[in-house]
């Protein structure tokens, strides 16, 4: 495996990782367009993205180039590979750019001088592997001393880059999928609560009714058990299709950052699982909605019902009663008398806000991360990598000529009682590009002794700061113990962190493989045999833009699931609450209230639900959005950020959907029956 370029367009030179194949034999490219690949042939077989890029197909002829020697290869076949699942130019870079660097598989007959071909990689397949670390560990070190040789790195099928970022991609999915899910599920249990409720107490003298006929209680109680049982089927089986439909809006997102064979969408055997609890839960909810006017015999059942003898609180035993007006001790008095009602809104008032801030806190955590990345903890404007053959002492002289600060990037081993984790290894020249940050988000400087390690890194170990941790580099025979000095809080590359002094310290050769810098890079200088790639971090932010696509849509999902929450709680809720106030209602009417007065007073009550959800939903949907930001992989760590504008956001829309359906709830003031609502209650 060997880095090099490829020489296509104008005179452009992609950056382009060889694969020169004595044998193959368990790990195999997936063929796109063209021939097998096959080790006896000649001709390159090329990365499919790439080749779409340049517009380049199968029997082109493409000009290669490595350490400076040029050949040229006909194009056999067009590929992917399950080990280029995802992959990056840079550790810097969050968004792939895939098609502006690639990979190719050639036989080794191909290599340009044979008799300077030399074997780096090995791939080995292992039965009956193991999944534990320590079966892990145990087969590296058979690998080790089956070759003789304890300087190599033996990874396991988890640690590949590509491999690891998608198991941790579907991880995060599924963590998430049972958040929603059981928000979702609340969402549906209260729907059902409000609209049973609201049926089997508006159907009451029919009820009363069914059971003077001689309907049994058991029937009647399958008859509105029913209801829940094929509206939630219904339901789910809609879930079920959009299942297949909705994953189609994310696929153009997903697609550009994860490399498969085929993207289509499937149910899992989950999704039936979640159909059947779907099911039950809403049966179960529908019969405990029911029961309440089942219970009471025919002649009771019959009859409106009596309003509810409550004993007076304290508050309205206390002087400050008095100093209330009406419509705050009516308010007051309804809530106390229905606490079930009154909490389940402030439950859908909550919930609508939560989803909300949700929604917008994505939004911003995504933001945060370029400004945190590319504004904060890197200020140098370009990443120059050096290219294999160039001698520190050129490098030294790149540093002076742009006023960089030399960076040597790699990867490690971290080694615990228990547990071995890969992760990157930084050592740093004189320099200020790169900042650090602790916990807190406060600037602080590394010391120069010692070890710093990430936190997220650190919490995947289980250590903490002045605990010793076992480390080696990739390549290298001896382990290390350091002691942590320092932890540092950064969005991705998960590791530890050196002074170049500290480094040298270890009798190890600090080689930079890369420098930041301010000044701009000539195209002579970039298209040289000493660089191998020119990153700009104003296009890394461009391209974390365009990763916001997926969380718009997410965003604007989450909003209109807030949206329906919020006006099908409340709206249910409502008219339940105007049914069971619909005697009281027109009492006051008869008193002399006018309709206006009426409704300004059964708003009062719906702005008191409201705030009291809203600072509810504040905190949960922080709380919740904190665990979504937990659920990243390991080699990610996002902060949970929401700004002052998102809580805005989350509570003008909350208000404006409350008090929407309050007020077209409260104008069915006008609507009620005098006669019927004052009907004595015998």
């Amino acid at each position: 495996m060997l880095e090099g370029k490829a020489k296509v367009g104008d005179g452009e030179e992609p950056s382009m990782e060889f694969n020169f194949v004595e044998s193959m034999n368990s790990s195999f490219p997936y063929i796109k367009e063209g021939e097998a690949f096959d080790v006896d042939k000649e001709g390159v077989w090329l990365e499919e993205l790439f080749a779409k890029k340049w517009n380049l197909q199968v029997g082109d002829y493409v000009r290669l180039e490595y350490e400076g020697i040029l050949f040229t290869e006909q194009i056999r076949g067009i590929i992917i590979h399950p080990e280029y699942v995802f992959y990056s130019l840079d550790s810097d870079s969050m968004m792939p750019n895939y098609g502006t660097y690639g990979y190719a598989y050639l036989s080794s007959k191909e290599y340009p001088i044979q008799d300077e071909l030399y074997y780096n990689y090995m791939v080995i397949k292992q039965t009956n592997a193991g999944e534990s670390s320590e079966e892990s560990m145990e087969f590296k070190e058979l690998v080790k001393d089956t070759l003789n040789r304890q300087n190599i790195v033996v990874l396991d099928r988890k640690q590949n880059g590509g491999i690891e970022a998608i198991a941790s991609e579907q991880s995060q999915h599924e963590e998430m999928g049972i958040m929603f899910s059981a928000v979702f599920l609340l969402i549906a249990v209260m729907g059902i609560v409000t609209t049973m409720t609201r049926m089997t107490s508006n159907q009451r003298i029919q009820i009363g009714t069914l059971k003077a006929l001689g309907f049994g209680k058991r029937k009647i109680t399958w008859h509105y058990m029913s209801y829940g049982i094929v509206i939630s089927s219904l339901g789910s089986i809609g879930g079920g299709i959009g299942d297949l439909y909705l994953p189609l809006l994310f696929l153009p997102s997903m697609s550009a950052y994860y490399v498969l064979p085929n993207w289509v969408t499937q149910m899992s055997v989950k999704t039936y699982y979640a159909i059947v609890l779907a099911i039950l839960v809403s049966t179960l909810v529908s019969f405990l909605a029911c029961r309440k006017e089942l219970k009471d015999m025919p002649a009771i059942t019959l009859k409106p019902a009596a309003p509810k003898n409550i004993r007076h609180s304290m508050l309205e035993k206390s002087r400050m009663w008095l100093s209330l007006n009406f419509s705050t001790q009516w308010n007051v008095r309804d809530v106390l008398r229905n606490k079930a009602r009154s909490l389940m809104g402030i439950a859908g008032v909550a919930g609508c806000t939560m989803l909300l801030l949700c929604a917008f806190g994505c939004s911003d955590c995504v933001k945060e991360i370029a400004v945190w990345q590319y504004g904060e903890l890197v200020t140098g404007q370009y990443k120059v990598i050096f290219g294999q053959q160039v001698t520190n002492l050129e490098k030294r002289q790149y540093k002076q000529q742009y006023k960089g600060q030399l960076v040597q990037e790699g990867s490690c081993e971290f080694r615990t009682d228990s547990l071995v984790k890969k992760g990157g290894i930084t050592i740093l020249d004189e320099g200020n590009y790169l900042h650090f940050q602790n916990a807190d988000g406060e600037e602080i400087i590394l010391p120069q002794q010692g070890i710093s390690m990430s936190v997220k890194m650190a919490q995947v170990l289980g250590i903490k700061q002045g605990d010793f941790i076992e480390w080696h580099i990739v390549g290298e025979k001896e382990w290390q113990r350091s002691r942590i000095t320092a932890l540092y809080r950064t969005p991705t590359g998960q590791g530890i962190t050196l002074s170049r002094e500290e480094y040298e310290s270890l009798q190890y050769d600090f080689n930079p493989t890369s420098f930041y810098t301010n000044m701009t890079i000539p195209q002579y200088v970039k298209d040289s045999d000493d660089i191998s790639g020119v990153i700009s971090i104003e296009q890394l932010k461009i391209d974390l833009d365009k990763n916001m696509e997926m969380m718009n849509l997410m965003v604007g999902i989450l909003i209109v699931a807030a949206v329906l929450l919020g006006i099908i709680v409340l709206y249910n809720m409502g008219v339940l609450s105007f049914l069971e106030k619909t005697r009281e209602v027109a009492t006051l009417k008869v008193l002399g209230f006018s309709s206006g007065r009426i409704r300004r007073i059964l708003r009062q009550q719906n702005n008191w639900i409201t705030i009291i959800g809203i600072v509810a939903g504040l905190i949960l949907g922080y709380q919740f959005l904190d665990i979504m930001m937990q659920t990243m992989s390991e080699d990610n760590d996002m902060p949970t950020v929401v700004y002052l504008a998102s809580y805005l956001y989350s509570i003008i829309g909350t208000w404006i959907t409350s008090t929407g359906v309050n007020y077209m709830l409260s104008g069915k003031v006008k609507t009620i029956c005098m006669v019927d609502a004052l009907k004595g209650v015998e």
